[in-house]
């Protein structure tokens, strides 16, 4: 791959995946994507599940999805051929993602020029004091880790290990950890998990010659005890909300992985997906011994916009608060401690993202409020633009992203 800034466009098609297209031009291809990366203008060309005939076609802006009367930048009736295709002219449009309605019911979105949809930093003035801060007295908290083996997922070349350290606050933080039986330097691959997700163990003979962490953050992971709920607790107040902890527990993964007497600190990568990809960045701005990371989906960037595009989180959190008594604006300088899009311009080592167009959870909006606000020039992604939130179940991205962080841990410490 080169360095610097690429963009790749896998495209889709029942179920099979066509090659790899590097840069698309202004019109889509049928059946395949909706993803426009020139200037315009813009041509949709493509097949819908819907019977031939005339049929209303309205173009949206995804940041009016959630108001009573959504922005439609393009109103006008189209022919659905009788091979069940569409032809639109769409002409120029602002970079952004838009919804595409087709009659009362098809819906699917579109993205236009993603690396130029711009959401500016809304860091406070205090808000590298506030982390300094907090990490500082992370740093006062001894690691005391406890391993705990576990048999089932050991064998001949790795032992898996449950881990349990102290974090910030007292809690406890740790996750799976797998490591080589056999002495030496290994890299390290550090795992984040996504909101409330099931643990897995690694297969100890897949990854041999690395060690593998899959981190659970307080209450998540080993710890999860019946709860489902963590994004609206301590809304009160920035000292108390969870992800002040969570956020010190992605930090603390990486001292943890740096301590193992295997763990070569000079080959460290992460990734994660959702909030996994959330955690993924915040670790690589608060620790810089990450040397690549690979989020997908990443949760929890734009909280402005965020509840413009879809109710979940944002809603539910809004909800929270009004129950509270919460005023909203200092409800949002709040949460703008824990924007991942505030972070982003700490990032200062290669970044490959991935996102699913059609995603109903973590919108790509956000995803790129995260990577157009990122520190480093070296990044690129990878979109699937028929898939929605589930990029873990992507195998092509998953094949991808590993071999793209395995040559980030290469000791020549370059990634081509």
């Amino acid at each position: 791959m080169r360095r610097g800034l690429t963009f790749l466009l896998l495209l889709a098609l029942a179920g099979a995946c066509s090659p790899r297209v590097d840069l698309p031009t202004g019109q889509s291809v049928p059946d395949l994507g909706w993803l426009f990366l020139n200037k315009g203008p813009y041509t949709l060309d493509t097949r819908v599940d819907a019977a031939p005939g005339l049929a209303d076609f309205q173009l949206v802006t995804d940041l009016s999805l959630m108001a009573p009367e959504p922005e439609i930048v393009l109103s006008r009736q189209v022919t659905i051929a009788p091979d069940s295709t569409i032809h639109v002219r769409l002409g120029r449009l602002t970079p952004g993602f838009y919804q595409v309605r087709l009659r009362d019911s098809i819906r699917w979105n579109i993205g236009v020029r993603p690396d130029a949809v711009v959401s500016a930093s809304d860091a406070q003035p205090d808000f590298d004091a506030f982390w300094t801060q907090t990490l500082a007295e992370l740093d006062e908290v001894p690691l005391d880790p406890v391993f705990t083996e576990i048999p089932a997922y050991s064998n001949v070349q790795r032992t898996c290990y449950e881990v349990r350290y102290q974090s910030w606050n007292g809690a406890v933080s740790g996750g799976v950890l797998s490591v080589p039986v056999a002495e030496g330097k290994y890299p390290v691959c550090i795992q984040y998990m996504g909101y409330g997700a099931p643990v897995y163990y690694f297969d100890p003979s897949a990854e041999p010659e690395r060690i593998d962490f899959l981190v659970s953050v307080r209450d998540q992971g080993i710890f999860k005890e019946g709860q489902d709920r963590w994004i609206d607790r301590g809304l009160a107040d920035r000292d108390s909300f969870y992800y002040r902890g969570a956020f010190c527990d992605a930090k603390r993964a990486v001292d943890f992985a740096v301590s193992l007497d295997k763990a070569d600190p000079n080959r460290i990568v992460s990734f994660g997906e959702s909030q996994g990809g959330a955690l993924t960045c915040v670790a690589a701005a608060l620790d810089s011994r990450i040397r690549a990371i690979a989020p997908s989906v990443p949760f929890l960037g734009d909280y402005p916009d965020y509840g413009k595009i879809v109710w979940w989180p944002m809603h539910e959190v809004y909800e929270a608060a009004d129950a509270q008594g919460l005023d909203r604006e200092a409800l949002m300088t709040m949460l703008s401690y824990f924007d991942v899009k505030n972070f982003a311009g700490r990032i200062h080592c290669p970044v490959y993202m991935a996102f699913g167009l059609q995603d109903p959870t973590c919108p790509p909006h956000t995803n790129f409020a995260i990577y157009n606000n990122l520190g480093t020039a070296d990044r690129r992604y990878f979109c699937i633009p028929t898939c929605g939130h589930a990029m873990w179940q992507e195998s092509s991205w998953d094949k991808e992203r590993s071999s793209w962080l395995t040559s980030a841990q290469r000791s020549d410490r370059s990634i081509q």
